[in-house]
């Protein structure tokens, strides 16, 4: 019942914003300038969206290795599977599926997996919001959200507590301070050491750099995307790259709220308003976040699929397993 719930509120969320995206919009002149997009630019946005890819799955692999060491190419498989899979199944269940699958094929325990996919979501926010935080500054944005950028800080602050304290479970854990404790709960403790291991490339400088380095390389990516529909639909001299960074930011936090799969409205309704803002007629500012996103969606959608069905998953076979267990 809750996972029913769940899926018919993101539903109404993202019919919701669909319909505010979309209200009182010309669509005669929608359809004019989306057939007047140069689509020569998709050509750069579709090795930039699978460049992007394989760093998530690059990333993913440094969170991996000390637990097992992983090939990249199998990581970047199953990222482009779970993302592919999230974008048409509710509930994120890509993520479940990356997470399981990743523990049978990589022989680590799932609770490992799970927490490196933890891990990732909790560094991803963190470099976001570090990348926004710059690009405001440097590209002299203000206005809205960006003037209230001291409120933020403490959302990194506790983010990066949070990981800083993951990174040192194994020392909590055999601190003769709370060592009696969890002799008492064995099953916490190995539960803990799982959970350690999904945060051990924190633990040496290379590695916690290295992370770092690669998910600024990716978010910068995902932010070129924009750049080249702005150039698609001839606004690059209103967005470049200080306010690529801005919409990269603006799409995540945009996604971060439930929604349908592939965040159809969620997405048009941001980043077209944000880009009205800026100055931007709203018909080209809505043509602009739709056409982008669909050109993304379908690039890593069909990527992803191609490597789900070959790794013997389907969609039908993962809903039926996962209707069952709920039942």
């Amino acid at each position: 019942m809750k996972a029913r719930l769940s899926i018919i509120a993101g539903l109404l969320v993202g019919a919701g914003l669909f319909y505010l995206a979309f209200r009182n919009i010309n669509f005669g002149e929608l359809l004019e300038i989306c057939r007047g997009a140069n689509s020569l630019y998709l050509v750069p946005l579709f090795f930039t969206v699978v460049a992007e890819l394989f760093l998530r799955g690059v990333k993913w692999k440094l969170l991996l290795d000390p637990a097992r060491p992983v090939r990249a190419w199998d990581a970047f498989r199953l990222e482009a599977a779970g993302l592919a899979l999230n974008n048409i199944l509710p509930l994120r269940l890509g993520e479940i599926v990356r997470g399981t699958s990743g523990a049978k094929l990589f022989e680590i325990p799932v609770m490992t997996v799970f927490a490196t996919i933890l891990v990732e979501r909790a560094l991803d926010t963190i470099v976001l919001l570090i990348l926004a935080f710059a690009a405001a500054s440097l590209g002299g944005l203000t206005g809205g959200f960006l003037d209230r950028w001291t409120y933020l800080w403490p959302v990194i602050a506790a983010l990066a507590a949070a990981v800083f304290g993951l990174v040192f479970v194994d020392e909590i854990v055999s601190h003769q301070f709370f060592s009696g404790f969890f002799e008492r709960f064995p099953r916490v403790k190995k539960m803990l050491g799982h959970l350690a291991l999904g945060v051990r490339a924190f633990h040496s400088f290379r590695g916690a750099v290295s992370l770092f380095v690669v998910a600024v390389a990716q978010w910068l990516l995902d932010a070129l995307t924009f750049f080249w529909m702005a150039k698609a639909f001839s606004i690059g001299h209103v967005i470049g790259a200080a306010k690529s960074v801005i919409l990269i930011f603006t799409a995540a936090v945009a996604c971060s709220v439930p929604g349908m799969p592939g965040f159809f409205g969620n997405f048009e309704a941001t980043i077209a308003r944000v880009v009205t803002a800026w100055g931007v007629p709203k018909e080209t500012s809505l043509a602009f976040a739709a056409y982008g996103h669909v050109a993304g969606y379908v690039t890593v959608t069909t990527i992803g699929l191609v490597f789900a069905y070959q790794m013997g998953h389907s969609l039908g076979r993962i809903w039926t397993q996962f209707s069952g267990e709920k039942k």
